[in-house]
C-alpha cells in the first residue's frame, strides 16, 4: 500500500489496472473474481475501466459512475392501496368425536365387519387415522384423539390377527 493512499483508493487503482490488463488480452467484458470458482463469473456493466484517483478528483473519494454507461434502473413498482382480505376463519371442528371413547363407539366409527378382508381392514385404519389422528386435532383434544387411535389400532390389529389365523 502506498503511503497517503487509503485502502479504498488502492483497491480502485488495482481494479483499474487489472481491467486495463484484461482488456489488452482481449478478454472482452467477462470478469472473474480471484479465489472463487470459475463458475462465479459475471458480466461487466461498464465497458470502460474504473476511473482512477485523478479522474475522480481528490476532493470526492466516492466512485463516479457515469449514468450513460450504467444499466437502466428498473422503475419502482406501483402499489395500489387495496385492502387486505380478512384472515380466513378457522374451520369448526366436530368435537363430539373426541367424546366417543368407548370401544363400541370407536368400532362403529371404524365400521368393522366380520367379512372385511385384510386389505379392507388396512384401508379402514388409514381412513380412521386421516380423520382422528392426534397430530391433526387441536391441542385440547389430543389426549382423547390418542385414546381413540389406540383403541382403533388395537381393534384392527385383533381383526387382522383373526383373519390371518383363520387362513392358517
Amino acid at each position: 500500500m502506498v503511503v497517503g493512499v487509503d485502502s479504498f483508493d488502492a483497491v480502485l487503482d488495482r481494479m483499474s489496472n487489472e481491467r486495463a490488463e484484461a482488456s489488452s488480452h482481449g478478454s472482452g467484458h467477462w470478469t472473474a473474481m480471484r479465489g472463487w470458482n470459475s463458475s462465479f463469473v459475471a458480466t461487466s456493466l461498464r465497458s470502460q475501466p474504473w476511473p482512477s484517483r485523478e479522474q475522480r478528483g481528490t476532493a470526492d473519494p466516492a466512485v463516479h459512475i457515469d449514468a450513460s454507461t450504467s444499466a437502466p434502473r428498473p422503475k419502482p413498482a406501483v402499489h395500489n392501496a387495496a385492502p387486505t382480505p380478512p384472515p380466513k376463519p378457522k374451520p369448526d371442528i366436530d368435537t363430539s368425536l373426541y367424546k366417543r371413547l368407548s370401544p363400541e363407539d370407536v368400532a362403529k366409527d371404524i365400521n368393522l365387519l366380520a367379512t372385511d378382508t385384510p386389505a379392507e381392514l388396512k384401508s379402514k385404519r388409514r381412513r380412521f387415522a386421516r380423520l382422528n389422528h392426534p397430530d391433526r386435532t387441536p391441542m385440547e383434544w389430543r389426549e382423547a384423539a390418542t385414546i381413540r387411535m389406540k383403541i382403533a389400532n388395537h381393534m384392527v390389529d385383533e381383526a387382522l390377527r383373526g383373519k390371518l389365523a383363520a387362513r392358517a
